[in-house]
């Protein structure tokens, strides 16, 4: 202060030299200020106390008058909206927007919130209250309900319903948090510890719904939960439900249970456990893989499919499981699932079974695997190897049948693996393919191996399409195209041989074990070779409308070995030997073709047809091969088979992989004649569309050939077809038949018990020559389908899945197998057998299948064979479904297996009833099962051949 009173001095000595006239003014103004500057100091602490105040009232927005600060309010770090009521209550108000101040506590991000009534703000004790169906937002905690207190001083979120006029509970909170939702009637949650405190709760986690009286919610997210329900049930009050007084949440874990019982309804049952585990892992992970149980009227007692899952990473996943039953029996089985995105995904599964059965005599038993592997590539690259193998031992079926209910696995027998690789050379014609192939049948035994099997090709070539301006003619589409295939095939099917032929090293007429102990004689009976074809062709017009396409075909074979004949004049037949030398032979043929096509047209007056439209498209081709059966060629042998002298022309390729060219000269000239039938009506429905087409036949065809070289028969038999469809599709029907138009001449008939039998001669001379018409009708067939559906239900029915599976003898068509879910892709389980998918929202489907089938001939009695199949569905309700397969023996007069099924759909049960009224497989089969995965073992299952029940 001295040294401002020294300076202020100082500064008026200098102001009396430039202004005189106004220093005493200037003097009594500071005098003044100076006792404000004494009265200031005095009560310095007062004033900063009022600014403190002041300052604050600002800040908070009490002084909205005072424009110089902005409209922010630093008490929450959150956008609150608010305006100061008269009263002092603060409502809700969208004008006001508040800014976050930095202040310590212990909010970690925004809080976003609304009510639709009112929200109120409890600054004294800093509480907020929401009132009217309130929520907050609060990092990955979201909590609605009618009524929500948060605390900012406890760190708690309270909230609570409330009663409607009619006593009614509304507005009960629903908390969430990350993935998991709780509906509860009252609930305390402290966001700084993570716990919660909650009353009348109801949570679903991964398809389970768990209730409980009072949950205490730690800071690990576990639920330790009093008088609680566990059920896969979403109903309010559950059809069935696991009562239990304590229950313990492990989130992404298990559930925990002490001793529970199991409730339908409201009436409990004797059926319960001391404690109790209900895994729930939200991503896949290793654990023990729980077996069913029950009795199987064979084998005894049984627990099946118990094991373990290994996670190995998320490539790739195994499954080991097995079977074991009180007479001995036993089952191992491993399956795995891989997959690299982008580029393969696949499954394989092994099975061992050891079945001990009481139809095997002195304690027998049986020892059988099955292997399935299915590979598919995912890239588009140039190369691509793909798999799909299913094989085993033979009787690995019929034993693994009497395990489980699997009727469409009982009638297969036939069944087909297949590893492929193909490569395709980018920038060349060329692409390459590699098979190993494995053809099994299981009820008689034949099997064949082809390994490898490479085929090598070319696509068309045109070497003169961009020479000049050659490209449109014959020259310019001249083109060839090169395919080379090669197949080393080895069967343990035996080979019928002529009956002149007294050895049979080479092709031996027994069926042999496919197995290791006979490898020499499979390898033996191998048969390798090669096939080389170059086909060269062209087309031109002539006449404008006719297609000349002639073509030229040169093919060639190679083999490690060939056969040698020598007539053996003292067994009195012939001996083959087989030459281990490289052996070729190569043939040629050349043809061409006409075609064109013709259109017909007729015009009606009617108002309801407009015309008809006949569309023929005739064929007629020439082609020539030249005779190789002259032993000169090099490709047959003519030697003698019997003492008579009587001689034969053998290939020495006979029974080979692609074999040879064939013997004798032929110049054929073949004819077709195809003809389509389409109709004009007015359509009744469409305003847009004033005409529709409809097909009166899609194809109405003949077709035959004559051999101008032949020694007889120069004409083949004539071939006719005929196909069309009425109702949209609905009905179709397919005719065909065959004609031989040569005479028959009767020589003989003898009587015998099982019929008649006839000794007939083939002439040659024409059936119309001998007054019996164009011919004879050696064969005719007609085929007669009826699809009916509801209006609108067509697609759905078409969109059925399709059975992708049909060759994997494992229980997976079985529609009561339990295992089929375990993938919990329903859509898996319904390509095991589209005949259990149960389309609710079908009201009704019928499906009838007629056919008859006429052979004869000449003289000999005609065969006629008729076959009836139908099968229906019928939605008695929405939930629930009859369904029917069977057919009709028209011979026998009797019908074929039937099946009768009914489906019941009870919201989170399934009721399935079975029936084979009649026949070798009479037989019924009930089950009852809980839909859900999770409690896929609470089922019960009653069928007439064996006990089965598990729980």
């Amino acid at each position: 202060m001295a040294i401002f009173l020294c300076k202020f001095v100082h500064f008026s000595l200098k102001l009396k030299i430039l202004v005189p006239n106004i220093k005493a003014p200037f003097f009594c103004l500071f005098l003044v200020l100076l006792g404000y500057i004494g009265a200031a100091q005095n009560y310095k602490l007062d004033t900063a106390q009022a600014m403190q105040k002041v300052t604050h009232l600002i800040e908070n927005g009490y002084l909205d008058s005072l424009k110089s600060y902005p409209e922010y309010i630093p008490l929450l770090p959150d956008s609150i909206q608010t305006l100061l009521s008269s009263s002092g209550a603060l409502a809700a108000k969208d004008s006001s927007k508040f800014a976050p101040r930095k202040t310590r506590n212990d909010v970690e991000t925004t809080v976003n919130y609304k009510a639709k009534d009112s929200i109120y703000f409890d600054l004294t004790n800093q509480k907020m209250y929401l009132y009217g169906d309130g929520s907050i937002d609060y990092g990955n905690i979201a909590l609605t309900g009618e009524r929500i207190e948060m605390d900012w001083v406890e760190n708690t979120l309270r909230a609570n319903y409330v009663l409607d006029s009619a006593g009614k509970k509304v507005g009960k909170p629903v908390f969430t948090e990350g993935g998991d939702s709780y509906e509860t009637d009252d609930m305390v949650y402290n966001f700084k510890t993570k716990k919660a405190l909650i009353n009348g709760i109801i949570t679903e986690q991964d398809g389970a719904y768990m209730h409980g009286a009072r949950v205490k919610k730690n800071e690990l997210d576990e639920m330790f939960i009093r008088d609680a329900k566990y059920t896969t049930c979403n109903h309010e009050h559950p059809h069935y439900y696991i009562q239990s007084k304590k229950l313990k949440v492990i989130p992404n874990d298990r559930v925990l249970s002490g001793p529970f019982n199991l409730y339908f309804g409201e009436i409990p049952t004797p059926i319960g456990f001391p404690f109790g585990m209900f895994p729930s892992p939200r991503e896949k992970s290793s654990g023990i893989i729980f077996p069913s149980y029950g009795e199987d009227q064979n084998r005894g007692f049984f627990m099946r499919n118990g094991g373990y899952y290994f996670d190995i990473n998320e490539y790739m996943d195994l499954k080991v499981t097995g079977d074991i039953y009180t007479n001995g029996s036993y089952g191992l089985q491993t399956q795995s699932n891989y997959k690299m995105r982008y580029k393969y995904s696949g499954n394989m599964s092994m099975r061992y079974n050891k079945t001990v059965s009481p139809t095997f005599e002195d304690d027998s038993y049986s020892k059988d695997f099955w292997v399935n592997w299915s590979h598919r590539p995912e890239s588009f690259g140039t190369s691509r190897f793909s798999a799909s193998v299913s094989m085993g031992t033979q009787s690995y079926s019929a034993n693994a049948n009497n395990v489980g209910y699997d009727y469409v696995q009982s009638v297969s027998s036939q069944f087909n693996s297949n590893v492929s690789y193909s490569k395709t050379f980018k920038g060349t014609p060329f692409n390459l393919t590699a098979n190993a192939r494995y053809s099994q049948n299981i009820s008689t035994g034949a099997t064949t191996l082809s390994l490898p099997e490479i085929s090598f090709n070319a696509s068309r070539i045109q070497p003169f399409k961009n020479v000049g301006n050659l490209k449109n003619t014959a020259l310019g589409k001249l083109g060839f195209t090169y395919r080379m295939s090669m197949e080393n095939e080895i069967s343990n099917k035996g080979l019928s041989t002529p009956d002149y032929i007294i050895n049979t090293s080479p092709a031996t007429s027994e069926q042999i074990e496919f197995n290791g102990d006979n490898m020499e004689e499979l390898m033996r009976r191998s048969n390798l070779g090669m096939k080389h074809q170059i086909p060269v062709s062209t087309s031109f017009n002539m006449l404008k409308y006719i297609t000349v396409s002639p073509s030229f075909n040169y093919t060639e074979v190679w083999y490690p070995k060939e056969l040698q004949y020598e007539y053996d004049a003292t067994e009195g037949g012939v001996v083959v030997d087989t030459l281990n030398q490289f052996s070729r032979a190569g043939w040629w043929n050349s043809g061409a073709s006409m075609s064109t096509r013709l259109y017909g047209m007729y015009n009606f007056r009617s108002k309801k047809i407009k015309a008809i439209r006949h569309v023929m498209t005739p064929n007629v081709g020439f082609s020539y091969s030249p005779d190789y059966a002259d032993p000169s060629k090099g490709v047959y042998q003519e030697v003698q088979i019997d003492e008579d002298g009587d001689t034969a022309v053998l290939s020495k390729y006979e029974g080979f992989t692609y074999g040879g060219p064939s013997a004798g000269e032929s110049a054929s000239v073949s004819f077709s004649l195809n003809n389509n039938i389409e109709m004009k009506v007015k359509s009744k429905s469409d305003s847009i569309a004033e005409y529709n087409k409809i097909k009166i036949f899609d194809n109405l065809s003949m077709s035959s050939s004559y051999n101008f070289l032949a020694e007889e028969f120069k004409l083949s038999n004539i071939n006719w077809n005929a196909r069309t469809s009425f109702f949209k599709g609905a009905m179709y029907v397919n005719l065909s038949g065959t004609i031989d138009p040569y005479v028959y001449v009767l020589d003989s008939v003898e009587n015998g018990s099982s019929g008649d039998s006839y000794y007939q001669r083939r002439i040659d001379k024409f059936a119309w020559n001998n007054g019996e018409g164009i011919g004879n009708l050696s064969r005719t067939s007609v085929s007669v389908g009826l699809k009916l559906t509801p209006k609108g239900a067509k697609k759905s029915e078409d969109e059925a899945p399709q059975d992708t599976n049909a060759n994997n003898p494992l229980s997976q068509n079985d529609p009561f197998n339990s295992d089929n879910f375990e993938a919990g892709n329903v859509n898996n389980y319904i390509s095991y057998d589209p005949n259990a998918y149960v389309p609710f929202d079908v009201p009704w489907s019928l499906n009838v299948n007629y056919a008859f089938n006429y052979s004869k001939t000449g003289y000999a009695d005609a065969v006629i064979t008729q076959t009836l199949n139908f099968n229906g569905t019928l939605n008695i309700t929405d939930k629930t479904r009859i369904g029917f397969n069977s057919g009709y023996d028209m011979k026998e007069k009797e019908f074929t297996v039937t099946r009768i099924n009914v489906s019941r759909d009870l919201h989170c049960w399934n009721l399935s009833f079975n029936w084979v009224p009649f026949g070798p497989r009479q037989s019924y089969y009930v089950r009852i099962a809980v839909n859900s995965q999770l409690l896929k073992d609470l089922k019960l299952d009653r069928r007439n051949q064996s006990t089965y029940t598990s729980f």
